[in-house]
């Protein structure tokens, strides 16, 4: 995993603490978070925020949701969402937008130190997010292509490994992947949806039941 240095810990947790002030007084950020069934505690436990005024760098992902990548040792990551009320992929606009320069990792990883006999796996933050409030430690992948081998070593520990694919073929094979690389057992979700439609339609209990 790569090292920030002293100074890029620094801006990080600066950035975080200002973008997740700044969600505070936007009414259009909060409710689109309401949407996806994510209230306020939600929102203060994974230091979610809103670009409102981004910092030197981070013009390009002004207006973005903020979703910090949170370790015992603080802030490490970024990922920006996009929040305009349009089709990304036909208005050719990345849906999320990483920190340029900064490695991708693994999403959530203190719910790698819950005290569970099993660990969710899935492809996004606010998926892994959505799980986490549920009771159901979660962690997020930032895709296939970019699996690094000590990931797997991460999830050693965890008797059942749960691997969360959107309810598409693509979801399947991120199911089909995980079971090769890190012996997770794929869990088979309702066609057309992923973790968070899910949750939005039948609550904690419908995630709950798939594991069940």
């Amino acid at each position: 995993m790569q090292t920030l240095s002293a100074e890029q810990r620094r801006f990080f947790e600066q950035a975080a603490s200002t973008y997740q002030l700044a969600l505070v007084a936007d009414t259009s950020a909060q409710a689109y978070l309401a949407s996806r069934g994510l209230d306020q505690t939600a929102a203060n436990t994974f230091r979610l925020g809103v670009v409102s005024a981004p910092l030197i760098g981070h013009e390009m992902v002004r207006g973005r949701l903020c979703i910090p990548y949170i370790t015992p040792s603080g802030v490490v990551n970024f990922s920006f969402r996009c929040l305009k009320r349009h089709v990304c992929s036909e208005d050719g606009c990345p849906k999320y937008l990483p920190i340029e320069g900064v490695e991708r990792n693994i999403y959530n990883v203190l719910d790698l130190k819950r005290d569970s006999p099993f660990i969710c796996v899935v492809e996004g933050e606010l998926d892994a997010l959505t799980l986490s409030m549920c009771g159901m430690p979660a962690i997020g992948l930032p895709g296939v292509k970019q699996w690094k081998k000590h990931f797997s070593r991460c999830l050693e520990d965890f008797d059942v490994i749960y691997a969360f694919g959107d309810g598409d073929k693509a979801g399947r094979q991120f199911g089909s992947f995980l079971a090769k690389e890190a012996r997770a057992r794929p869990i088979s979700m309702p066609q057309g949806m992923d973790v968070n439609a899910l949750y939005l339609q039948g609550g904690a209990d419908a995630l709950r039941a798939l594991i069940d």
